[in-house]
């Protein structure tokens, strides 16, 4: 018997053969959710693109078992009206998002006018799509259009700093097509074991792609108010939900030094988004070779930069990202 109980689960190697041409894509990235918290984030998706011929890719990555729920999940799915909706989960082997995101502009994407990013935890409101989309009508310098989270500890002051300073938010932004496939011509790719995925990628919006042609231009990222989403707070009563938010608090001293070399790369040396090196590792190190005292300041400041610096020192095995991603289930609703 299959695991996690996706008996009938058929799959496919996902290649170009799997690309259509549709006017919205929507790509949600998923690695530790619940079934219940991804299939209601799948649910809002669905909602939100109602009125629009859209592809919904749904992509697990590193947790089998969770794949194959979920695969299970769409298959059930049955449609409430004309379907319009092409939904595919696919499975990525190794877990880690920055490599997702890869396998997802180059073996996956469908060639659409928008994409939206969406993660795995959240349900982005009904309205939510169509407000970014009509954002990046009206306002055709932006590259890409960002929501904005009201709710949650931080949302206040993530909210007052992205409407004074712009930025891109992880959970819930949008790339035009064009954009996507610019990125994909140009051979981009975001370094492996990356954590900080969306100031990476809105420091390469805000360049316009070529730091060694353009300056840092934050119009570049449409910020609007009111598209949003909600998701399930942390509850701090739960022993799992400790250990995730201490993960998580470990790791964001990674995307500090993260965010230092990717400065440095973009913004100091004005290189090519498309030569960023292969790993976060190589990333990190070559920042802190070039600029120790930079780095050992990072450290001071917060000794959890230093740990973070150590573990990306430990090898790790990246053989496995040559293998494609699997096509588990796909169902137009």
């Amino acid at each position: 018997m299959a695991p996690c109980g996706a008996e009938n689960v058929s799959s496919e190697k996902g290649d170009a053969t799997q690309r259509v041409n549709t006017k919205w894509a929507v790509a949600i990235f998923s690695s530790r959710e619940s079934l219940e918290t991804l299939g209601s984030s799948i649910d809002a998706a669905i909602a939100a693109t109602s009125a629009t011929e859209s592809v919904i890719d749904v992509i697990v990555n590193g947790d089998r078992c969770l794949a194959e729920r979920t695969a299970s999940y769409v298959q059930a799915l049955r449609p409430a009206g004309a379907a319009t909706r092409l939904i595919r989960l696919w499975y990525v082997l190794v877990g880690d998002k920055g490599h997702a995101w890869n396998q997802y502009l180059y073996d996956i994407w469908p060639e659409s006018e928008v994409t939206f990013f969406l993660d795995g935890y959240a349900q982005v409101l009904p309205d939510a799509l169509g407000l970014m989309w009509d954002m990046l009508v009206a306002e055709p310098r932006a590259l890409a259009v960002s929501g904005m989270p009201t709710i949650g500890r931080s949302a206040k002051k993530v909210r007052e700093v992205m409407l004074r300073d712009g930025g891109i938010h992880g959970t819930l932004h949008a790339l035009k097509g064009v954009v996507v496939a610019q990125l994909r011509a140009m051979n981009f790719r975001l370094p492996l074991g990356i954590y900080r995925t969306d100031p990476t990628m809105g420091a390469v919006l805000c360049f316009g792609l070529d730091p060694a042609r353009n300056d840092w231009d934050i119009t570049r990222i449409a910020v609007h108010p009111k598209a949003t989403w909600t998701f399930q707070p942390l509850n701090w009563k739960s022993i799992a939900d400790l250990r995730r938010h201490y993960k998580r608090v470990m790791r964001q001293a990674q995307g500090t030094l993260e965010n230092l070399a990717v400065h440095d790369h973009l913004a100091v040396q004005r290189k090519s988004p498309a030569t960023l090196p292969r790993t976060t590792f190589e990333m990190v190190s070559s920042w802190t070779s070039r600029f120790p005292r930079s780095a050992l300041k990072a450290f001071i400041s917060n000794p959890l930069c230093f740990l973070a610096a150590r573990t990306l020192r430990r090898p790790h095995d990246w053989s496995q990202t040559r293998i494609p991603p699997e096509l588990l289930a796909r169902i137009r609703v």
